[in-house]
């Protein structure tokens, strides 16, 4: 008798779960029949610029389109396809095995190397337009500013800097970057920095509602010239790792062509 409760039971519960409705989702930000998009599968912070994300999005739903189209054709089963398939997997293959191989051959880089990077070939490193080095700070307060440009002048931009580490106003700066006069921008600003002389300190700039700051033009550098190092670091790391890079994919595959078996007929 407890077995027939048993199964009578179980058998209720399993009508029970048939007869219940998947619950409908609506956490996604688009879907074409069965397929969705949440936030999670963007490319970029979902917080974007809207025109940005609604372009993305609409080319999302084009390719789901298009791609359940070409699928209930049974374009999947066409030689064309297999072979397009093969051919970008391998594709994928490549780059995730020179992605893991250059990970695990990772190198640490000295100032020194990158100096001496640099001043082997400083014709690499001309500048395409003109520029500016600055040190910049942006602030939140008005008084503020003005407080960070009177102690400026009676000192150097490192130890202003650390005396207002702390203050809450403190929105942002950068110190000897290089600045493209394109990256200015027209307006107010770009014509103070055209104005300024090396080393001059800018009385406070409004930038917008809330938002000071203050420029201090270190150098001016036209198209052609070469920066100095300091200035573009980071560029002259970037373009040496590259090239370093370059070299070990070089001798991996030198590695690989004597482990193989390769033919090539010409």
């Amino acid at each position: 008798m407890n077995n027939l409760l048993k199964a009578s039971f179980i058998f209720v519960l399993l009508i029970l779960a048939g007869c219940a409705k998947e619950k409908p989702k609506t956490d996604y930000v688009a879907k074409v029949n069965d397929v969705y998009l949440y936030k999670k599968d963007f490319t970029f912070s979902p917080d974007s610029n809207t025109a940005y994300k609604n372009e993305f999005i609409r080319n999302w739903v084009i390719t789901e389109l298009l791609s359940q189209e070409a699928r209930k054709n049974d374009f999947e089963k066409s030689d064309e396809f297999v072979e397009l398939s093969a051919n970008s997997g391998k594709e994928i293959l490549k780059s995730l095995w020179l992605k893991k191989y250059l990970s695990e051959k990772e190198f640490p880089v000295t100032s020194k190397e990158l100096e001496d990077y640099f001043n082997s070939k400083p014709e690499a490193f001309k500048i395409l337009q003109d520029a500016v080095i600055l040190n910049q700070v942006y602030l939140t307060q008005y008084d503020k500013a003005i407080q960070f440009r009177n102690v400026l002048m009676e000192s150097d931009w490192n130890k202003t800097l650390k005396a207002f580490a702390n203050d809450s106003s403190l929105a942002g700066s950068s110190g000897g970057a290089l600045v493209y006069y394109y990256q200015i921008g027209a307006g107010n600003l770009l014509n103070i920095i055209n104005e300024l002389q090396p080393n001059e300190v800018s009385l406070v700039i409004p930038l917008q509602k809330n938002l000071f700051t203050v420029v201090q033009v270190l150098q001016k550098i036209t198209k052609e010239e070469v920066p100095p190092f300091v200035s573009i670091r980071k560029e002259v790391e970037k373009i040496f790792r590259e090239e370093k890079q370059k070299q070990l994919i070089e001798e991996h595959l030198k590695e690989l062509y004597s482990q193989n078996d390769i033919d090539i007929k010409k």
